[in-house]
């Protein structure tokens, strides 16, 4: 549980800045980092200190700020509370990946600083007392909380994430640009794949960017509690994204079909980890490719792990590969009837075994249902050609 408090007035007007492309130069509210300090349990059971992000998303200057602010943690294990109407969405992937890369946990709150006498955090005077030092006293407020368009792709990045019932996490499309009518820009439908990725690596059903794109980019729609659940939203317990089919000519010249599952874990199941599988055509053999990439809880990290994949009596070991951003990732190839059998299997089923020195080896099974992968047997992955 978090902390209940009092309404932030947010305008209609205010809205228009969360459109994707917003600049560090028209934005009046560029991003605020600190270290909130509160009374006990003011941001949950234990928990009396947070990150506060306060502000737009204005700028590459986001990440700098951001890592200056974790910098002065040392060690601390603090969650981020983010109170903002959004901005540049580029920025707020970034970040988003890099609370992910730190397990970090997330909610949505107003920061409201002591000595503060505004009534909202927004307010110039609480701003300037949040950019004076990098820890604070401050209170803080759930209700009527806004994490809005851009934000919502910064909130997804954390591996726990909590919506108060009194906060608002609100969606909208992004509105054309002039950077995007550059020559080798990315198109419009390549920015859309592309955010479907993000959301379905982080655990969220990429059916979030396709409602968010149904809502004008000068309107706001506000997720209800069905839509946040739907959607993978919030961490409860486990949840599974549907099967994605995604191609970008600029990444792999083959479709890939993503899925991915999240899972409580750790002491108390207090962790939340997802795991992603990807299943595309190997580059220049007529195979498949079958890629898994796992977030590891704290007390697998560094352990010995075997990881096998199984599709009914076929089981076979994957190799490890290059993690990256603290991901373990592992591979391997099979011949072209590896989507037929998973799917009259009705599961592709992956193992992992940790093996630690000086203690008793443990296993998990991670089941990826693959209703909805017949969809692979209309493109390429198909037959996977040898080009």
């Amino acid at each position: 549980m978090w902390a209940f408090g009092f309404a932030l007035t947010v305008t209609a007007a205010a809205y228009a800045w969360t459109t994707h492309g917003a600049s560090a130069q028209s934005n009046p509210e560029p991003m605020i980092f600190f270290v909130a300090k509160g009374e006990p349990d003011a941001c949950g059971p234990g928990c009396n200190e947070w990150i506060a992000a306060e502000g737009m998303f204005d700028g590459p200057d986001v990440e700098r700020r951001f890592r200056d602010v974790l910098s002065t943690v040392q060690g601390r294990n603090l969650p981020i509370v983010f109170n903002s109407l959004g901005g540049v969405i580029g920025e707020a992937l970034v970040l988003g990946r890099l609370l992910r890369e730190r397990r970090m946990a997330a909610s949505i709150g107003e920061s409201y600083p002591e000595g503060c006498t505004a009534r909202i955090a927004a307010d110039e005077s609480c701003r300037r007392i949040m950019q004076a030092n990098r820890e604070l006293k401050a209170k803080l407020r759930t209700a009527g909380a806004d994490c809005a368009s851009a934000c919502v792709y910064a909130f997804v990045g954390a591996s726990t994430r909590h919506v108060p019932p009194d906060a608002r996490l609100g969606i909208h499309g992004s509105r054309p640009t002039p950077a995007s009518a550059r020559p080798g820009a990315p198109t419009p439908e390549q920015l859309i794949n592309a955010r479907k990725r993000y959301v379905l690596e982080m655990g969220v059903d990429p059916g979030l960017v396709d409602a968010t794109s149904k809502v004008p980019s000068d309107s706001l729609h506000r997720l209800s509690r069905s839509e946040i659940a739907q959607f993978g939203i919030e961490t409860r317990g486990a949840s599974e994204t549907t099967w994605m089919l995604y191609q970008d000519s600029r990444i792999s010249p083959s479709p890939i079909m993503m899925k991915s599952i999240t899972q409580a874990r750790g002491t108390a199941s207090q962790e939340f980890r997802t795991s992603n599988l990807r299943v595309t055509c190997a580059p220049g053999r007529p195979e498949t490719l079958i890629e898994y990439k796992r977030e590891a809880i704290s007390t697998e990290t560094n352990v010995p792990t075997a990881i096998r994949i199984a599709i009914g009596a076929d089981v076979r070991t994957l190799q490890r590969g290059t993690p990256a951003r603290g991901d373990d990732r592992f591979n391997t190839v099979a011949d072209l009837q590896f989507i037929p059998k998973a799917l009259a299997a009705g599961a592709i089923v992956i193992t992992e075994t940790f093996s630690p020195r000086n203690a008793r080896s443990w296993s998990r099974e991670i089941r990826f249902p693959t209703t909805g992968l017949a969809q692979a047997l209309q493109t390429p992955l198909g037959n996977c050609p040898a080009t």
